[in-house]
């Protein structure tokens, strides 16, 4: 049974990628900036909240958080979060984002988390996203995937 429900979670978890793949394909507002050395990088943890939903913290290295510099001049390191449940965007300003139980629709949930500039294109490294994904299984609030590409 186990198997079974590891193997529904990478069928769902692929599922959802491509259809979010499919949705970014036709989506070309967002551009990509190169990141310099040190590069950041970023991860996800997700904590049941006692009240409802889940606290999504992001765990970033070599990046400020700039909320007051969002729409104004690029500077490396700096900006915002972008979360993306099931592919719907969220912007995020600091290292923590509250997700409600009414988000999460899908069985298995995917998170996905960017790190953008302060004109909101991804910051890249090697022409791949700075990015955090994972899943929120919405039966079973103890199982969490997390697979950083």
């Amino acid at each position: 049974m186990r198997f079974i429900n590891i193997v529904l979670l990478i069928l769902s978890l692929f599922c959802l990628q491509v259809s979010a793949q499919h949705k970014d394909a036709k989506d070309h507002s967002h551009k990509s900036i190169e990141a310099k050395s040190p590069y950041p990088s970023i991860d996800i943890k997700v904590i049941k909240d006692a009240k409802s939903g889940y606290n999504i913290q992001l765990i970033t290295k070599n990046f400020k958080f700039t909320p007051e510099k969002v729409n104004k001049e690029n500077i490396m390191n700096e900006g915002h979060a972008h979360i993306y449940i099931n592919g719907n965007k969220n912007r995020v300003y600091s290292e923590w984002y509250h997700i409600e139980d009414e988000k999460l629709t899908q069985p298995i949930n995917q998170i996905r988390a960017t790190l953008n500039a302060n004109d909101h294109s991804e910051y890249t490294v090697n022409s791949r996203p700075i990015e955090a994904i994972g899943a929120i299984k919405n039966e079973n609030i103890g199982n969490w995937y997390n697979n950083k590409k």
